[in-house]
């Protein structure tokens, strides 16, 4: 009878194993997905676009922080600064210093033996020293060639700086086109919601006969021009988020400051 339950047990673990992998499975390609697409708040005509997102100082940063051509930039500039460093100490190359055991016929040390009077030669043994050879051109353009690697470090830094001034030109832009349209959304969300509660208290009275049916139609028209130019600035702010992501180089959703 132990037996029996033990063989259940085993065959309800086994099964709770397999379906807890199969979640695992489930939920490890969510997380992998990350923050893809447009948060639906952000689509929300009943939310400025100012409050879900940090401002633009903010923004600024973050778009620095990401953007590849500033990166690329500051590289280059690194780049020169180590290339300053190497040329400030390349006279060095022509500096040695030589530590050996030397022996042959040729004497290399000498000196008297005031005992005897006479002169001791010491033909091998250990010597040290250090050896300097700098040609004329070596001195003379040292500075220049340093000097050329500074202007080359300064004009990267202003590479640099204008390109992080072009891109907060360009996100000041997109920010003000996407903050504009967003308003304009909204107006038009709010034209469509009182032109449908007119068409619709509209056609209660002209089922009731108490307006003739041209007025009727004329509100049916109003509200197919409502509901048209809702769509129309729907794309504008669309396509107004999507640039401002590009730019940006990050998800807004990932940024936003949540609301629900």
């Amino acid at each position: 009878m132990l037996e029996v339950h033990f063989l259940n047990y085993m065959k309800n673990f086994k099964q709770l194993v397999v379906i807890f992998i199969g979640l695992l499975a489930l939920i490890k390609p969510a997380q992998a997905q990350g923050c893809q697409g447009l948060d639906s708040l952000l689509l929300d005509p009943r939310f400025d676009i100012e409050v879900l997102l940090p401002r633009l100082d903010s923004l600024n940063m973050i778009a620095l922080s990401v953007n590849h051509t500033v990166k690329q930039e500051e590289a280059a500039m690194r780049s020169n600064q180590w290339s300053e460093r190497y040329t400030r100490w390349i006279w060095a190359q022509n500096l040695s210093v030589f530590y050996n055991y030397s022996f042959g016929s040729l004497p290399f040390f000498a000196f008297t033996d005031f005992s005897t009077n006479s002169l001791i030669q010491v033909k091998q043994g250990y010597r040290a020293g250090v050896n300097l050879q700098l040609s004329v051109f070596d001195v003379m353009g040292q500075r220049g060639r340093v000097n050329e690697i500074k202007e080359k470090v300064i004009f990267q830094k202003h590479k640099r700086d204008a390109e992080a001034q072009e891109l907060r030109r360009k996100m000041g832009a997109f920010y003000a086109d996407m903050v504009g349209y967003n308003r304009l959304y909204k107006g038009r969300n709010e034209d469509l919601l009182t032109q449908t509660i007119a068409c619709q208290v509209a056609e209660k009275e002209f089922r009731e006969g108490t307006i003739h049916m041209a007025e009727y139609s004329r509100q049916k028209n109003v509200l197919a021009d409502a509901e048209a130019a809702f769509h129309e600035s729907f794309r504008f702010y669309y396509s107004s988020l999507l640039q401002f992501e590009a730019i940006l180089g990050v998800p807004l959703c990932s940024i936003m400051i949540k609301k629900r």
